[in-house]
């Protein structure tokens, strides 16, 4: 046992490591290798292509370089076949195991096998003797002299009488039936087996290492977060019990069913070697019974959510670790599940426009008409209409001063123009720029800030996320500064990297952290909620406060977030179709009838 054990250790995380699709997360089928070495999936890669409607070239999805699909067509791409081999390999060796397994887990039978015993009485005269037929209507088996007088009787002559070579026929026709049901059965029940084990065997590894990742993130400063880490700690070793425990339950009542299976299949195989039709019609509806009482989703694993820890170490500056937490412990699900409505349904999702250059969307600015669209990507600010394809730059031929790593940008109705953050060339040049509708410049509102990330306008106020200084600036229009969000009455962060903001109609704050949460302030700046994935592998960025209350955060990942007014019902948003991919900006009109998304592909789509 221990043997077999260890021998699929290997496997299974060779399985993990090498052999699983960054995009659908399964083993690869028909792997394709791109130039830049990264492996997907042949439909993988058909979908990807297919939703962003690409023209002989595309961005590799893990890597961003583009590349040039040969003939246009990505099942031109060269197979892996260092992958190819290594899934034979796999699939092989675990045959193998199969094999096996078997002989290991042979068990006796624990059903009462006396239920079988041939219990030779006519059901008639109740006199031991050989029964030689079966009355259908009546459910009995009669002897030879019961079975003429049955025949006789007026009031049975009509029934119709079985042989028991007729009966014995009937039974072992459902034989196959019977078996490829119970086959199924217990195929599933040993693919259970084996998800419980592997995940049992898996969870001493994986809380290792979250150990170690916690003890790395802690050396450098241990003694100011050793009682930090060891809280973290001894949630993980409860995790690890509460799991173990769980699953081992699971494990038993599986182990169980196998036994039942084995019975079952054994009482079969008795049935094909017997000709008595009493003993095997017994049989029979043994195996009737279970299988009416069963089904194949009892004995899958579909049912079955494992959860697994993740440990994200915050990058600390040692001066000011009594001050931050150490990292954060999520129970993350394996299994993605859109259940969330934001308006009692699925969103339904349009295209309105892309980018030529399809570059990444990091913030998304609208006017009042919805007619005129202002992004940015980090390196420039763009200007274009729906279902254009061809933006125009914002700044003015004449404009007085540039913008350098532009990051946030947000429309102001009222006095015509527009508020742009900039990242500056070096640290510390970032500054709050505004500049007119048409591109000109108009004057610096703040200068001097780290990394100014996203901005949001509210009642004559403006709001910007320094990520570098972890703090919220909350400015007027002629550059005063009137509040500073930073720290709690106590001396802690509020933030680990603010990186975007939106205000709501009550003055409602929303902040999204580090890209691994979002914190919800009321009016008085006073932290009310903080909203983090159960999904592995979320990545936060940009967010909006509805009319409602209800705010909508772009998970890069995995799709749009909402999380409600009241905090009751929050998650990943169900949406109608797949079209919407890596969303990165939001914006909203101000009546919040629409709702418009851009994501890193350089694509707009209103949401309803």
């Amino acid at each position: 046992m221990a043997k077999a054990s260890s021998s699929a250790e290997p496997l299974d995380e060779l399985s993990c490591q090498f052999l699983i699709c960054p995009l659908c997360f399964e083993q690869f089928v028909s792997p394709k290798v791109l130039p830049c070495q990264h492996t997907f999936c042949l439909a993988c890669l058909k979908s990807y292509v297919d939703s962003r409607g690409l023209d002989h070239t595309i961005p590799c999805p893990m890597c961003k370089e583009i590349v040039i699909v040969p003939g246009n067509d990505v099942s031109n791409f060269k197979n892996n076949f260092w992958i190819v081999s290594l899934l034979h390999f796999v699939e092989d060796s675990k045959t193998v195991k199969g094999q096996t397994k078997l002989s290991v887990f042979e068990t006796p039978s624990t059903f009462d096998t006396q239920a079988l015993t041939s219990q030779t009485l006519c059901g008639a005269c109740n006199e031991q003797s050989i029964l030689v037929s079966f009355c259908e209507p009546c459910t009995l088996w009669l002897c030879t002299i019961c079975t003429k007088a049955h025949g006789r009787l007026p009031a049975t002559a009509s029934h119709s009488l079985r042989s028991s070579e007729e009966v014995d026929a009937q039974c072992k026709a459902i034989v196959v039936v019977g078996e490829k049901a119970i086959g199924e059965l217990q195929q599933a029940n040993i693919e259970r087996e084996e998800y419980l084990l592997a995940h049992i065997c898996q969870l001493p590894e994986d809380t290792g290492l979250l150990k170690k990742r916690i003890e790395s993130a802690a050396e450098e400063a241990y003694k100011v977060i050793k009682e930090k880490a060891k809280s973290l700690q001894q949630k993980i070793e409860q995790f690890h019990r509460d799991q173990n425990e769980e699953l081992s339950k699971k494990l038993a009542v599986v182990d169980d069913r196998k036994k039942e299976l084995s019975h079952l299949q054994e009482l079969l195989e008795k049935v094909k070697l017997c000709n008595d039709g009493f003993q095997n019609q017994n049989a029979i509806k043994m195996v009737e019974r279970f299988l009416v009482s069963s089904s194949l989703q009892d004995f899958s694993s579909h049912g079955d959510n494992t959860v697994n820890l993740t440990f994200d170490a915050f990058g600390n500056n040692l001066t000011e670790l009594k001050n931050l937490d150490m990292g954060q412990l999520c129970v993350v699900s394996e299994k993605i599940q859109k259940s969330q409505y934001l308006h009692d349904r699925p969103l339904g999702v349009h295209k309105i426009a892309s980018l030529v250059e399809r570059e990444y969307i990091t913030a998304l600015a609208i006017n009042k008409f919805a007619d005129k669209f202002v992004v940015t990507s980090n390196q420039n600010v763009l200007v274009f209409k729906p279902h254009s394809r061809i933006p125009k730059a914002f700044l003015s031929p004449l404009a007085e001063r540039s913008i350098n790593k532009p990051w946030g940008i947000a429309y102001c109705e009222d006095e015509r123009c527009i508020y742009v953050t900039e990242a500056g060339r070096h640290e510390g040049d970032g500054a709050v720029l505004a500049y007119t509708y048409d591109g000109s410049f108009l004057s610096v509102i703040a200068s001097g800030l780290t990394l100014p990330r996203g901005i949001a306008l509210h009642k004559g106020y403006i709001f910007v996320c320094d990520q570098i200084d972890r703090c919220v600036y909350i400015f007027n229009t002629r550059g005063k500064v009137i509040r500073v969000l930073k720290k709690t009455p106590d001396g802690k962060y509020l933030f680990n990297g603010p990186m975007f903001i939106s205000v709501g109609k009550n003055n409602e704050i929303a902040v999204s952290d580090s890209c691994t949460s979002v914190k919800i302030f009321d009016k008085e700046c006073c932290l009310k909620f903080t909203y983090t994935s159960n999904i592995a592998g979320s990545q936060f960025w940009d967010v909006h406060v509805l009319q409602n209350g209800t705010v909508i955060v772009c998970d890069w990942k995995h799709g749009v977030h909402k999380i409600s007014p009241d905090f009751s019902s929050n998650g990943l948003i169900s949406i109608e179709s797949n079209l919407l991919r890596e969303p990165s900006a939001l914006a909203g009109l101000e009546n919040g009838n629409s709702v418009y998304i851009a994501t890193c592909g350089g694509e707009i789509f209103s949401v309803i």
